[in-house]
Order: structure tokens, then sequence, then C-alpha cells
């Protein structure tokens, strides 16, 4: 399967950090293959946040003008803030805070990154079923060997990780969210997220005027309304959400549960292999970081790996992978902790933490949530 004597890359898993860090370490001639169990690439109803520390990695691993190209050229025309669900502002957030704020549509996110890579780089419709030594099994589609570094970017339940000592698993939230994007574009006078009990709603602009949003609310695995039940759970909730969900198909509408890492990992590296993205510290999204962070993790690896692509000397691996893992892991260990810390202080499931919520947000200054969000934003590239 491989075809040079360069440096041999497999990446498990096709997702923003795993073509993000095969493009990088093809770029630094590096021989790559990725393995995506799906059998192909379905448009997802979704979009996602990229700040200035996912921008500052993409730039490092030379993704930006690419991914520049599939995203509004400034931020957020309208403010972003948060309210009640009946529609009482609590706060607003400075366009500082937001100057380098752009969601985009993950379908389009991720067919800039494909299209940066050389053809036959990535392998649809092949899972890991696991892992032995230096060699991938691959079931029906046999044995992957000879690779020098392993990166698993296979999410969550990663089969990568799997193979670590002490592997804590996932945990559940205790809530689930439904995403969708609007059929088309939506005027919009504001956006940002609403709260009620126990719940959540938040919207805000593509590049192209439609909107993506998401639901966020308790959910028992065997109590998940219908996607068209949603604009009857809304209906009360103010403008313009019950609108956003009449302007969304209802095959269009996906639900995730929300989980995390049970506990963080003792290490993002064993021996060759190397953990990225939700592989290596899975969290709720609510500071916005997910994907920001996963390129983060492929631009810190790329840097370190590069020297070793050029000189065709595997020999180091372990030591720049353990590099890594030390450069990585407190970072985002900590954002994790505070993800889900705020996401579970956000939630505010009965009517009393609701109101207490609602009262700390109103009477703090708009400069402590502002400060929430840039300290996560504060990174620069290796090099």
């Amino acid at each position: 399967m491989w075809r040079t004597n360069s440096l041999r890359v497999a990446v498990v898993g096709a997702g923003i950090g795993g073509l993000a860090v095969a493009s990088g370490l093809q770029r630094a001639g590096a021989e790559v293959i990725v393995l995506e169990q799906a059998a192909r690439f379905l448009p997802r109803g979704s979009g996602l946040s990229l700040l200035s520390n996912g921008f500052a990695a993409l730039r490092s691993l030379g993704l930006e003008e690419r991914v520049r190209a599939v995203v509004a050229d400034g931020p957020p025309s309208v403010p972003y803030g948060t309210r009640r669900a009946d529609g009482t502002r609590l706060s607003v957030f400075s366009p500082a805070t937001l100057a380098e704020l752009r969601v985009v549509d993950r379908t389009d996110l991720h067919r800039a990154l494909l299209r940066d890579l050389a053809p036959d780089t990535v392998r649809p419709g092949i899972r890991v079923e696991g892992l032995s030594r230096e060699t991938l099994d691959l079931g029906p589609s046999g044995l992957l060997e000879d690779w020098h570094v392993l990166i698993g970017a296979d999410g969550i339940r990663s089969r990568v990780r799997g193979s670590h000592a002490g592997d804590p698993g996932a945990a559940y939230c205790g809530y689930g969210a439904w995403r969708g994007i609007t059929d088309g574009p939506v005027a919009l006078t504001d956006s940002g997220e609403s709260f009620g009990r126990g719940e959540r709603f938040g919207y805000v602009p593509l590049a192209d005027g439609r909107v993506y949003w998401f639901a966020v609310r308790p959910a028992a695995d065997d109590d998940l309304p219908e996607p068209g039940e949603l604009l009857e759970r809304y209906r009360d909730w103010h403008d313009p959400i019950p609108d956003l969900l009449a302007a969304t198909a209802p095959e269009r509408i996906g639900y995730q549960p929300i989980e995390r890492l049970a506990h963080p990992l003792r290490t993002y590296a064993r021996g060759p292999a190397a953990l990225v993205g939700d592989a290596a510290h899975a969290m709720p999204p609510t500071l916005g970081q997910g994907a920001n962070l996963a390129l983060e993790d492929a631009a810190v690896l790329v840097s370190l790996l590069r020297p070793i692509a050029r000189d065709h000397d595997p020999r180091d691996i372990p030591t720049k992978l353990a590099a890594y893992d030390k450069a990585r892991r407190p970072r985002t260990q900590s954002i994790a902790r505070q993800a889900h810390l705020l996401g579970a202080a956000l939630q505010a499931p009965t009517p009393l933490l609701a109101r207490g919520r609602d009262l700390a947000m109103r009477a703090a200054p708009n400069r402590m949530m502002d400060r929430v969000f840039r300290s996560a934003q504060r990174w620069s590239p290796p090099d």
C-alpha cells in the first residue's frame, strides 16, 4: 500500500483534525494515508465556529487561504449576545472578542480540506478493528503495516485511543443538541444564544445568509423528539427562533448527544502513535473550541514531525510525540474542563437555578463574558 520510502503516516479518521494533519504532513514531504470508516461523505446540516486560534493554526499549516475562501469576509454583522427565552437581553459580546469569529458550514470546511490533499489520500469505507504493535487490523480490508507514525483522529470513541492503557471512554453530559441550517437566507437583527430552564437555543448567520442554529436540552435516548416537534417546543421563544425552525427541512435536522471524555487522558502519545481532536480531548461545544483545538493539535504535530519528514529519519519519532503530548495536554484539558463546567451551569435545569443564572449574567459586566472566550483564543503556533 505504501509507495515511497518517505516518512509514512497513517491517519485514522477524516474529520477536521485528521484532514488538517494529513495536509500539513503531505506538504512536509510525508506519504500519508487517511483511513475513514464512512463509505462516503454526506452533507451535514451543522456549522462550527472558527476563531483566532484556529486561523493561526490554519496559517501555520498553509491552509488559511483555502479555508478563508469558504467563510464570510468578516464576523457576524449583527450583535452577538445572550437572552432569555422571552427575549430579555442578558449580555452582549464586544466586537473585539468576535473579530475573528467565522461560522462555517461544516460540509464546506470539510470539502475545502479534502481538496488540499493529493488524490487517493483518503481511503473511505475502511474501519480500523484493532491495533497490535505496529500493525493496523482493517478487518476485511486486510492489514496496514510498516507505518512510521499513527495519528488517531477518530473521535470520542477512538479505536486508536482504545489501544492506550487507561482509556476512560465517553461520558454523557446529560443533554443533547439538535442542529440545522436553514434552507435559504434569513434576515437577522442579532445572533447568539438564548436560555430557558434546562434549554438553550443558539443561532448565527453563515456567509451566504443561511442561518446555522442549535437547540440544546436534556434528553434520554428513549425520549428524543422528532425534528418536526422542535417547532412546537420552541414556538413561544422569542423571534426569530420559530422562524428559523420553520425555515429548515426536518430531514436536514440532526441530533447528537453531547459527550466528553469520562476522565482526562494521562498522555496523548504512546510510542509512534498520537491522538488529536476529540480522540484526545472531547468536550462539550460550550466555548466553540472543538475544531479550533483540533487544528492547533495538527499544527503542533506537523511542526514537530516536519524535520523528520525532511530528513527521512524516523528514529526520533517517540521523542517528538512525547513533546507533542507535553505541549498540548495542559491547554486542551484546561479548556475541556471549562467547557464542561460552563455547559452544566448554562443548562440550569430547575427554575431556581435558571433564575440565578440569568441574574448573574445580567449583573456581570459584559467584559467578564468576553474574558472567558478571549482567554481560550490566546494561542500562537510553535513556528
